[in-house]
């Protein structure tokens, strides 16, 4: 049964530092009215709300309709009641359970290429910062240029603290994460803004920023100038400053070349050494290609990568979903090295195909889909071992079954195309046919993205 719990908007309980599914991200300062915003007022607020843990019950009644323009999950997120979405031309927000439009806060530019939002909790403020990334006519001869835009309000009185007009259109394509006053933010490299204004504090290129968590940034870079396929490194930053915490595969730690290098990433991945065992202590993605790296728990992140040397032999093929710490970067659990995952596993694709979706309770979800068959596998990021791992397709005991999201004990999917909800924890089926299967909840609100609509569907949820 769902628990139920009463909370106000300001303070609302967010366990995490980097950017969660619900796209929040909490200021863990030991004085965090320190350097408050000018501007953010953290009195105001919307009464109180509901959260249901699990959300399995929806209010398809008091349904908001948003027509996402062309836009995905990235340009939406949640807190409480209230929906903020990064629209065409306007940043919005609205109170899905009191069904009142909150703010409305125009860009400079119209029709962007890309955008995106993340809600930000700075001491007793809550900050809404949308990005854009828009393609701008030239004037007479003049070639076309792309622009980026920041806009940062605050989420309970609408009030537009700051907005940042860049050329630059790799500067802050998106944010990632907050630690302290240095918002992080990713696109063509790795930037630093100060959260009270915008000004930028520091920058590097030739990384992707992936995440924040305990104050360290997780960036990815990708070198080919190797004699193998691909090499990806994965880098820990210092938030506050840019310095280096970590690299795997750094320079002197393992030999770079030949077969020696390839095939103790390849011990890691794909061979079966005791339980418990790890064949290396740093993730050192040599020769596979890096396809998502998301946040997994306090201190930790999961990345899932795909051998690419020979992309075109599935014989030679293999994939991983790894768990790493975020203060050392050291890879301490693979899918593969866990004996009770057995033998199921993706027939091709394998795991490095996967998609992921954390569900902020220590429970990782993880599917790839191949054709009609779905191969499925939750873990728990805490302890480092599978919970169940099982195979849905016509031809199997269970139906095809897609899931979509996952969040705290529930894992939302899509039967066939019919929604269901399964239970995290072992993969019974937990309700059948529900009205809703969120691609985003918090358990005050559901967020359901219809591609043949383009529209996002907001719900309340009642229990």
């Amino acid at each position: 049964m769902p628990r139920a719990r009463r909370a106000a908007l300001a303070a609302l309980a967010v366990l995490t530092l980097t950017a969660t599914s619900c796209g929040l991200v909490r200021d863990q300062r030991e004085n965090p009215d320190e350097g408050r915003i000018p501007g953010a007022d953290p009195d105001l607020g919307f009464g109180e709300f509901e959260e249901h843990v699990p959300a399995l019950e929806f209010d398809t009644n008091g349904v908001h309709i948003q027509p996402a323009a062309g836009a995905g999950t990235a340009s939406v997120a949640v807190h409480g009641p209230v929906f903020v979405h990064a629209g065409e031309y306007a940043f919005t927000a609205h109170d899905v359970v009191d069904d009142d439009r909150l703010w409305n806060v125009s860009t400079e530019y119209g029709s962007p290429e890309a955008r995106s939002v993340v809600i930000l909790e700075h001491g007793e403020a809550l900050i809404a910062v949308g990005s854009y990334r828009t393609l701008s006519p030239g004037e007479g001869t003049a070639q076309d240029t792309y622009v980026q835009e920041l806009l940062a309000v605050d989420l309970l009185s609408g009030d537009l603290l700051w907005h940042e007009v860049t050329d630059d259109a790799d500067h802050g394509s998106y944010s990632v994460g907050l630690d302290g006053d240095v918002l992080i933010l990713g696109g063509g490299g790795v930037w630093a803004v100060d959260v009270r204004d915008g000004d930028l504090l520091w920058s590097q290129e030739g990384k992707s920023a992936r995440l924040v968590d305990d104050g360290v940034v997780v960036a990815s870079a990708e070198d080919s100038g190797t004699d193998l396929y691909d090499v990806h490194r994965l880098y820990g930053l210092d938030a506050q400053t840019g310095e280096q915490v970590w690299e795997t595969w750094a320079e002197g730690e393992h030999q770079t070349r030949s077969e020696q290098a390839r095939s103790e990433y390849s011990a890691f991945l794909d061979t079966d050494p005791d339980p418990g065992e790890m064949v290396m202590v740093h993730g050192s993605l040599n020769g596979y290609d890096l396809h998502r790296l998301g946040y997994a728990g306090p201190g930790r992140f999961y990345a899932t990568a795909s051998y690419s040397r020979n992309p075109w032999d599935f014989g030679s093929g293999g994939g991983m979903i790894g768990l790493f710490d975020t203060e050392t970067g050291i890879a301490d659990y693979s899918v593969n090295h866990d004996p009770s995952v057995g033998g199921v596993h993706p027939e091709r694709a394998h795991w490095g195909e996967a998609s992921c979706s954390f569900d902020q309770e220590g429970r990782l979800a993880c599917w790839v889909v191949e054709n009609s068959l779905v191969t499925i596998v939750a873990i728990d990021t805490e302890e480092g071992e599978a919970l169940w791992a099982d195979e849905f397709s016509p031809g199997s005991e269970r139906r095809s079954t897609e899931p979509v999201s996952a969040w705290k004990g529930a894992l939302y999917a899509k039967v066939e195309g019919d929604r269901i909800i399964l239970d995290l924890e072992d993969g019974s089926d937990l309700v059948i046919d529900p009205p809703v299967a969120p691609d985003l909840t918090n358990g005050t609100i559901a967020v359901e993205f219809e591609q043949d609509d383009d529209a996002f569907r907001v719900y309340p949820v009642t229990g």
